[in-house]
C-alpha cells in the first residue's frame, strides 16, 4: 500500500507538533507501506535526511517573503504532479485548510487528520475568513477522520457534519532520544520554569506571567521563566512583562533543535501549558519523558492526556496557577511523586503505535465506498 501526503505543513513550519506527527508517521511507516512525501524545499528540522533548504545556496540568499513564497509554489506544483500520476493508494494532507486536491483524487480515498477545533471554538482570535469552509468540506467528503483526542473527536461530532464511525481516535506518540552534550547545550538559567510553543491569545500566556510574578515576589525571588519556541516577544508581550515586574526574569529561545529542548525540559523545575485549548498537547508527552513535572490547565484534552500524573489550575485564575506552583516548587516530595507517575504515563504512548494504527485506517479507507457528497 503507497500513501502519499502532501507538503502543506512542511512549506510553513519550521518545527512543531504536526509536523512532528507527520514525520513520525513516515519515519515508522512499517513493512509493506511505502510514502511518497513531495517536498523539494523546506525549513523544517524534521526533514534533515531529505532535500532541504540548507542545502540550496540560492534559496538562503533570498528574502524571507521570498523564500516563503518560492517554498509554496515549487513544493506545491510537486505535489500536484504526484496527484495527477495517480500513483498512490490512499492521499494523506497534512493540514485541512484547503481543499485544492478534490478534483485531482478521482476516486482514491483520502485520510484527514484533525489536530483541534480551535477556530470554530475560539474565532475572537483569528482574523480574516478562516479555515471553517474548507475543513466543513473536506470532513464530508473524507474516507475517514483521525482524532487525536476523545476531546477533539466530541468537538469534531459536535462541530462537523460527519457520522460518528468514520472518526477514529488515535494518539500522538512519544520517543526517548539521548544526544551528546554539545548538542544539547543551551544557556539557560540555572532555576527556572519552562514554557514551550507560540503564544497565540488562546495559549493564554498572559496567565502563566501574572501567575509567575506574582509567585516571584512572593517566596522566589530567583526563579526564571524560559520560553521555549515561537517568535520573539512582541512589544505588547514586552510591555505585558514589564508592568509584571519580570524584565531580565523572563527568556525566549527560538528555533530549537530536539536535543536544545530536551535538555530545556531535563533542567526545569516545572512545565506549565496554560492552554484554554489543544488538541492534544504533545509537549506534555515531552516533558514526562524527561521527568519534568508538569503543570497544565484543567481544560480541554489535558486531563485524558496526563491523567493523575500533572497537577491542574483554573486557567482563568492566575492565582490558582501561583498556588499549584507554589506546592510544586516547595515540595521535593510532591515533586519526586509526579515525576514517577508522568514516566509511567508517557509509557502509554508510542509512534510505532501511532503509525500502525493509523495503517488500519488507511487500510479502512482503501476499502471504504468512496464520499462523493458535496
Amino acid at each position: 500500500m503507497k500513501i502519499l501526503y502532501d507538503h502543506q505543513i512542511f512549506s510553513i513550519q519550521d518545527f512543531g507538533g504536526v509536523s512532528r506527527y507527520f514525520h513520525e508517521l513516515l519515519e515508522h511507516a512499517g513493512p509493506g507501506l511505502t510514502a511518497e512525501l513531495p517536498v523539494v524545499l523546506s525549513n523544517n528540522l524534521y526533514l534533515h535526511d531529505r532535500r532541504h533548504t540548507r542545502h540550496h545556496e540560492f534559496f538562503r540568499r533570498l528574502p524571507l517573503r521570498g523564500r516563503w513564497r518560492l517554498m509554496q509554489y515549487v513544493n506545491h506544483q510537486a505535489t500536484l504532479r504526484a496527484l495527477r500520476r495517480q500513483d498512490f493508494d490512499v492521499f494523506h494532507p497534512t493540514l485541512n485548510s484547503s481543499a485544492y486536491f478534490l478534483d485531482l483524487l478521482e476516486e482514491k480515498p483520502f485520510v484527514l487528520t484533525i489536530h483541534d477545533m480551535i477556530e470554530r471554538l475560539f474565532p475572537q482570535f483569528y482574523a480574516g475568513p478562516g479555515t471553517g469552509a474548507a475543513q466543513e468540506l473536506l470532513s464530508r467528503r473524507a474516507s475517514r477522520i483521525i482524532a487525536v483526542s476523545e476531546h477533539t473527536r466530541a468537538d469534531i461530532l459536535r462541530l462537523l457534519p460527519v457520522p460518528p464511525e468514520r472518526v477514529e481516535v488515535i494518539y500522538h506518540g512519544y520517543a526517548h532520544r539521548e544526544y551528546s552534550a554539545a548538542e544539547s547545550r543551551v544557556a539557560a538559567p540555572a532555576n527556572y520554569v519552562l514554557y514551550t510553543g507560540t503564544r497565540a491569545l488562546y495559549k493564554n500566556f498572559s496567565c502563566l506571567a501574572e501567575a509567575f510574578s506574582q509567585l516571584s515576589q512572593r517566596a522566589f525571588p530567583d526563579l526564571h521563566l524560559v520560553c521555549a519556541g515561537g517568535h520573539p516577544f512582541t512589544p505588547v508581550e514586552r510591555e505585558l512583562l514589564r508592568r509584571q515586574g519580570l524584565a531580565g526574569r523572563v527568556h525566549h529561545f527560538g528555533l530549537l533543535t530536539d536535543a536544545q529542548l530536551q535538555q530545556l525540559y531535563r533542567g526545569a523545575r516545572a512545565f506549565v501549558f496554560p492552554s484554554h485549548y489543544e488538541g492534544f498537547g504533545l509537549p506534555i508527552l515531552e516533558a514526562f519523558g524527561q521527568q519534568c513535572p508538569v503543570v497544565l490547565s484543567r481544560a480541554s484534552c489535558f486531563p485524558e492526556i496526563a491523567q493523575d500524573a500533572a497537577l491542574y489550575f483554573d486557567p482563568n485564575q492566575p492565582a490558582d496557577l501561583r498556588q499549584q506552583l507554589e506546592r510544586l516548587l516547595g515540595q521535593p516530595e510532591l515533586r519526586a511523586h509526579l515525576t514517577r507517575l508522568g514516566y509511567l504515563r508517557v509509557r502509554d504512548f508510542s509512534w510505532q503505535h501511532t503509525a500502525a494504527s493509523t495503517r488500519q485506517v488507511y487500510e479502512e479507507a482503501r476499502a471504504a465506498t468512496p464520499v462523493f457528497s458535496h
